[in-house]
């Protein structure tokens, strides 16, 4: 009998199981693509190179597809070998879909169509000036609102709560966070800077929104030294100052609010605490007190111990519980008529003894 190959029925076992398992990811979904690289130059609107350290981010559709940060500035991804490139794809983008690029929440001049399995040198140009400082977040977030009805859109650290005065379909929010004023805006004055701010835009122009709630987070550490309950959204107006929204926070689930009509920057400041009542002319402080090493403290009276008196009930008898005024002597059993002359137990005798020589003790002490 000819013997099979081992190398032969191992083969075999890989096709079978293939042909197997084909139907089972065709049944389900397989991707019908794969990833899109990118790489290239980037820069501001003036032709600088773009910071390093700021976050380009893919969008289709309103979807975040892909993100990197640049670095070295001027440059995103590496145009040779295994380096990093920025990566776009989700599980529903199909080929020929248009890609959106932004820059630090700027939306670049350039934009590019889906190749399943591309990779394109693509330069981006900031269509308008890229922000003084680096975000720390930065993300696109799909809209589809029907007028008159609120829709919520979350960009993780900040969100808003949309509403419009008409229908939009398969528009773009995008939120882009910070930790400082995103171009030096001065704090506004009689506050403290939270270290919290969004940036946030819209395709949807604000002449076509009716109502936005803008929500930003925050964290204990960010309140340390604030009046948490005096926190209020404020937004970068045009007039080039801050100004509050009405609005208000929730001290608990560390979140302030502010209503608009507008999309814009916005921040959290608060005022710094209230002095505590009663405080002295130290601005009402309580002051704290320290205690002081080099007083001597008053001496006080050993306790002596005292010695069961000869009477005493045997080991294991109950005690009485002594209750009543500190220092009072307790009532004997069989207390005498008042004034009758009564001979002195033994166990008065030897308290009196033994208070004496205690007292002696402490005179001699004292000399």
């Amino acid at each position: 009998m000819t013997r099979i190959p081992a190398h032969a029925i191992i083969a075999a076992l890989i096709i079978a199981a293939s042909l197997l398992v084909a139907p089972a990811l065709a049944s389900e979904g397989a991707p019908s693509t794969i990833p899109h690289a990118f790489y290239g130059q980037v820069y501001g609107p003036d032709g600088s190179n773009a910071p390093a350290g700021s976050i380009i981010v893919a969008s289709v559709a309103g979807n975040e597809a892909g993100t990197i940060l640049v670095g070295p500035a001027g440059a995103y991804g590496t145009a040779y070998g295994g380096g990093a490139k920025l990566v776009v794809w989700t599980p529903a983008l199909q080929p020929g879909e248009n890609i959106t690029f932004y820059i630090d929440g700027v939306r670049a001049a350039e934009s590019a169509l889906f190749e399943s399995g591309g990779v394109t040198n693509l330069t981006l140009t900031a269509s308008a000036a890229l922000p003084k400082e680096r975000p720390g977040e930065s993300t696109t977030r799909p809209v589809n609102a029907t007028g008159g009805q609120s829709v919520t859109l979350d960009g993780g650290g900040a969100s808003a709560v949309l509403t419009t005065t008409g229908d939009f379909q398969g528009e773009t929010i995008v939120f882009t966070l910070f930790t400082s004023s995103p171009d030096d805006q001065p704090v506004p004055p009689g506050t403290r800077d939270v270290g919290r701010f969004a940036e946030i835009t819209s395709t949807i122009g604000n002449d076509n929104i009716q109502k936005v709630i803008v929500r930003v987070h925050y964290t204990d550490a960010d309140v340390v030294g604030i009046d948490e309950s005096s926190i209020r959204v404020y937004w970068w107006s045009t007039t080039g100052a801050w100004e509050q929204l009405p609005g208000g926070v929730d001290t608990g689930a560390n979140v302030a609010w502010g209503e608009t009509d507008h999309f814009s920057t916005f921040g959290l400041f608060g005022a710094a605490p209230k002095p505590s009542p009663g405080g002295g002319g130290s601005g009402g402080a309580v002051p704290v007190v320290t205690p002081d090493t080099t007083v001597t403290p008053v001496e006080t009276t050993p306790v002596e111990a005292t010695p069961a008196p000869v009477d005493a009930p045997e080991t294991g008898a109950p005690l009485a519980a002594v209750t009543g005024t500190p220092g009072a002597a307790a009532p004997a059993e069989d207390e005498p008529v008042a004034g009758a002359a009564e001979p002195l137990p033994v166990a008065a005798v030897v308290l009196i003894v033994v208070a004496i020589a205690a007292a002696g003790f402490l005179l001699l002490r004292r000399t």
